[in-house]
């Protein structure tokens, strides 16, 4: 017999998850306790601390966030976060 693995919400960490449909081919579940939708093992892109800190140093230095964008090789839409967030 095949043992059921237990599946568990990455965001309240309840059990209650069943199965959502797939996203980019990979198995989508729901949380019946906090609604959230997710996949097992998702991976985020995270930027290290000091492309952070350069980001907003670069802009307090007056640099246009295209020129930051460029440099950094960041989104734009990233940058802009974290100017909000950090600055």
């Amino acid at each position: 017999m095949s043992e059921k693995k237990e599946i568990i919400c990455p965001d309240c960490g309840a059990t209650e998850c069943i199965k959502n449909g797939k996203a980019n081919g990979k198995q989508t579940y729901l949380c019946k306790n906090c609604l959230t939708r997710f996949t097992l093992n998702r991976i985020r892109n995270r930027y290290p601390k000091s492309i952070k800190k350069q980001a907003v140093l670069l802009r307090k230095q007056g640099y246009k966030l295209a020129e930051i964008s460029k440099e950094l090789n960041v989104k734009i839409q990233t940058i802009h976060y974290w100017l909000k967030k950090y600055a």
